[in-house]
């Protein structure tokens, strides 16, 4: 019993700093520092992961400007595309109509991925969540030979409204560019699935896919 106490006596700081480590949020260092530590062997720990959090934190810094950025720059030139191509649609010959339709589309696409980075980088990449109508979202970004249907459509997941607007044009478009002509969005008290009928992909690229995710995590 006295060997367990001194052991668990010992170890505390150690669970004591698992739970500040736990809690820090490199993004957001200023408004929640990391405590000083309650050993002072521990000091060196404590500044290893101040630093890499600044590092953390300098890398998202520039990925959202630049994506930002990024999504400014080409909004104008898309928009500009488009007008130019109705312009074409309206003007040119029966033969031409199909062709310069499917040009349209992928135009549009673009734009809504464009828009949603632009949502996702709003004011920073700062989360505003509230009650979120995935109907409303929906109608609001209709696509052009997808059917969508909605379960629960009562359903109120707390969310960012913006960043699940770009998740869904991302995930519909994607599912516009695989083939599929339905979808069924299931939406939920805490997320909102997505089902196609895609052909999808095989299990041998699904491995791939899932590798690259948990490569690009670590």
């Amino acid at each position: 019993v006295w060997l367990r106490w001194r052991l668990d006596r010992e170890t505390r700081p150690l669970d004591d700093l698992r739970e500040v480590l736990a809690r820090y949020d490199p993004l957001h260092a200023d408004d929640m520092p990391l405590p000083p530590p309650a050993l002072t062997e521990l000091a060196p720990v404590h500044e290893a992961v101040r630093q890499m959090g600044e590092r953390l934190a300098a890398h998202a810094a520039a990925e959202r400007a630049f994506s930002a950025h990024a999504a400014h720059a080409l909004r104008t030139p898309l928009a500009g595309l488009d007008a130019q191509l109705a312009v074409a649609q309206r003007e040119a010959p029966p033969a031409l109509q199909a062709r310069l339709h499917r040009l349209r589309g992928a135009t549009g696409r673009l734009s809504h991925v464009v828009s949603a980075l632009l949502a996702l980088f709003r004011s920073g990449g700062e989360i505003k969540r509230q009650p979120v109508d995935v109907g409303q979202l929906i109608a609001r970004v209709p696509f052009e030979g997808l059917s969508i249907g909605l379960e629960a459509p009562a359903a109120r997941p707390l969310a960012d409204a913006d960043l699940v607007a770009a998740a869904l044009i991302n995930l519909l478009d994607n599912a516009v560019r695989h083939g599929a002509r339905r979808v069924q969005v299931q939406v939920r008290e805490t997320h909102v699935v997505l089902a196609d009928d895609g052909p999808g992909v095989s299990s041998e690229r699904l491995a791939h896919l899932r590798q690259a995710l948990a490569e690009a995590d670590a």
